[in-house]
């Protein structure tokens, strides 16, 4: 079954789930409102103490930190252009955060081979039981969820999950600044 899901339903997936939350990020900018004034301090200062601030307060960074202490795992692999863009090198440089809150979170850059493999669109898996796949309107903004929980889709996400999970670099051994390219 899909169905469309509202903010607020989007939201309570982060609350409902039972053991694992993945996502798969394949966009090189998110236009995002909520984001904007830590980017452009970052963009102007290359301080991230603005996201810092917001980690310690945030829903998001609460959320996982509970999610990680019951013993769940919130995972996400990032795909990303090299070089990167400003918005992508912005994340890695607040990547920790979210790390200091609970996520795994791993680079896979665009030109490695098993990159063709993968949907170029971002979703969610949670608990390998359902998918959530994220739209975006041509200036980056989500705009629409939709909820997925036919058993074929489902599996062919949890391949897709395990493809990018197998080859993606994790974050402390990605190094955008140097660009050092990741081979397979």
């Amino acid at each position: 079954m899909t169905r469309l899901i509202t903010d607020e339903e989007f939201a309570q997936q982060f609350l409902d789930f039972e053991h694992t939350t993945w996502k798969l990020e394949v966009r090189d900018r998110y236009n995002v409102s909520g984001e904007q004034e830590e980017f452009d301090y970052w963009l102007r200062t290359g301080d991230t103490s603005l996201e810092e601030k917001y980690a310690r307060t945030s829903t998001w960074h609460r959320n996982v930190r509970r999610a990680r202490e019951a013993g769940k795992l919130w995972q996400r692999v990032r795909v990303v252009s090299e070089p990167l863009s400003d918005y992508i090198r912005w994340e890695h440089a607040a990547t920790q955060f979210n790390q200091e809150a609970g996520e795994d979170i791993r680079w896979l850059p665009r030109h490695h081979p098993s990159v063709e493999r993968l949907p170029q669109r971002d979703f969610w898996l949670f608990d390998s039981r359902w998918v959530c796949v994220l739209h975006f309107d041509e200036d980056d903004v989500p705009y629409e969820y939709e909820v997925i929980d036919d058993p074929a889709t489902v599996a062919q996400h949890c391949q897709w999950r395990d493809i990018a999970w197998h080859y993606a670099v994790p974050h402390r051994d990605y190094d955008p600044v140097s660009r050092k390219r990741f081979t397979a």
